[in-house]
């Protein structure tokens, strides 16, 4: 009888999709080993699995253990669709230069070979390891005189580049980093925006070269002394939990040099620069779909939102004597106003990576839907009306000078809306958002009358003429009652639109909300 076929499986995706390929695994004709990250321990206590902290490399020591007593006949590394599982592939496929294994990838069910490319040289894979076993050795010797930190900054998306880099400088302005050599570098090489780049790079020690220490810290295990973690990589969220960035001042500006340029690149859009602007963002999958084909763009549609919803709150701006801005760089269709005060850039033919920073750095108050460049107002401290949020724990609460308002959830099986207490007792309010894909609800957008009645709320209160009335305040208050301290959210001071809440009251507040 021939041997039964020997899988190792590495597990570096999301808990339903490694339980998903579980289950679909025909267990009578395969023996089957599980190597899984520490977090997902409970979830997988039944099955037969090495359970590892760490980052992955040729003699990581659980990989090593099962090359070298199992001898799979396969890998299968059972991916997430953003997940930088390159390493763990390079890892295991360092032992295909001495035996015969193979190396697939799954994602979201569809299993294909790994990529060949990174199948690496071991006799350079040897000289690298001495090559960084030197640096480690550097490091330790700094560290003597002062401590020598090194962090990978999450640069590829923009909302991650702006968060990691000021809360780490927030947190260093409330003393968190004293007496630290701290050095960084940006993920691949690669940055959403070179002009925050830049911006940070002001401010941070930021070099490509140090990923090489970084290298040496993880693969000689001095992660606990010699690695700092980002936000991004502490909380897997890119978002400002504790609030940091309310309790510190601005981090990054730009030179007189730069307002110029910003002033002259306003006037070309047809504006006058002298007129206070406001940002219009909304959200689409034609972002995603250019720049990343193969992503799960198709499973972050909850989140996107029809452009013509912005029509007459856009329009108000403009009789209240804004310049009005709709920004982007890649979008599906036109906002289509006929007014000289407003442009959509991101149409325009002039969009730029400079003004994609310069416009939410620079407005009046900021309107759309939580994404890369409201982050970016975020950390100039610009005041934001955040709309058409999916899930009720995921918007920030940290400003009481921001606004929020949320998308409805409806239960297509009893054809209701579903109330607060109900969306957070079941978890709905902190879902991954591919959890709507294949779900029995669905999200209701917010009304073009919606946005209209929150974008007149928003330009009362940045100019400090709302005065909510005591009904007002009584709804916020039994609102914020329902949310809980959470590694989302450790404070709650962004009000919802009072419009919104009023408007729904008798379906987000129902009789069961006592």
């Amino acid at each position: 009888m021939a041997d039964r076929k020997r899988l190792l499986i590495i597990g570096t995706a999301q808990q339903c999709h490694i339980k998903d390929f579980l289950e679909a695994l025909d267990r009578s004709e395969v023996d089957a080993i599980l190597l899984l990250p520490k977090r997902d321990q409970e979830a997988f206590n039944d099955e037969q699995a090495v359970f590892f902290s760490g980052i992955f490399h040729a003699l990581f020591p659980p990989l090593l253990k099962a090359i070298l007593f199992f001898r799979p006949h396969e890998v299968v590394v059972v991916c997430g669709m953003t997940y930088d599982h390159g390493n763990v592939v390079r890892a295991v496929s360092f032992y295909q230069n001495f035996y015969d294994l193979r190396i697939n990838t799954c994602v979201r069910d569809k299993i294909s070979p790994a990529e060949s490319g990174l199948k690496p040289n071991p006799v350079k894979e040897i000289c690298k390891w001495a090559a960084l076993g030197s640096l480690a050795l550097l490091i330790k010797a700094t560290s003597l005189f002062k401590p020598l930190r090194v962090a990978e900054i999450y640069s590829p998306r923009l909302g991650h580049l702006a968060l990691d880099c000021e809360i780490y400088l927030s947190e260093k302005e409330l003393g968190r980093h004293e007496g630290f050599l701290d050095l960084f570098y940006f993920k691949d090489g690669q940055v959403a925006n070179e002009t925050l780049g830049k911006l940070f790079s002001r401010k941070m020690r930021i070099n490509d070269k140090f990923r090489y220490l970084h290298e040496a810290v993880l693969f000689f295990n001095l992660s606990n002394k010699h690695e700092l973690k980002l936000n991004t990589r502490t909380i897997a969220l890119g978002r400002d939990f504790e609030c940091l960035i309310q309790q510190t001042g601005n981090h990054v500006d730009f030179t007189p040099q730069e307002h110029e340029r910003g002033k002259c690149e306003i006037k070309a859009l047809g504006l006058d620069p002298q007129r206070p602007h406001v940002c219009l963002l909304g959200r689409d999958s034609a972002f995603l779909q250019q720049t990343m084909p193969g992503s799960d763009g198709d499973m972050q549609e909850p989140r996107n939102m029809d452009i013509s919803t912005f029509k007459a709150g856009a329009e108000e701006l403009l009789d209240l004597g804004y310049n009005v801005i709709r920004i982007g760089s890649i979008v599906q269709e036109p906002l289509k106003i006929e007014h000289p005060n407003f442009v959509d850039y991101a149409c325009s033919g002039k969009q730029n990576d400079f003004m994609d920073i310069y416009l939410p750095a620079t407005c009046k108050f900021f309107v759309g839907a939580q994404s890369g460049p409201m982050h970016v107002a975020n950390i100039f401290r610009i005041p934001c009306l955040r709309i058409n949020v999916v899930r009720l724990e995921v918007i920030e609460y940290c400003s009481p000078d921001d606004l929020a308002m949320f998308k409805l959830i409806r239960s297509e099986s009893s054809g209701r809306i579903l109330s607060i207490p109900e969306i957070i007792a079941s978890g709905i309010s902190k879902w991954p958002i591919e959890n709507f894909a294949d779900s029995n609800f669905t999200v209701i957008d917010n009304t073009e009358n919606e946005l209209l009645e929150a974008i007149k709320e928003m330009y009362l209160k940045v100019n400090g003429k709302n005065q909510p009335t005591d009904e007002e305040k009584r709804r916020q208050q039994h609102y914020l009652s329902h949310l809980k301290i959470s590694n989302y959210n450790t404070r709650f001071e962004t009000p919802i639109s009072a419009f919104f809440l009023k408007k729904h009251a008798n379906e987000l507040f129902n009789s069961k909300d006592s």
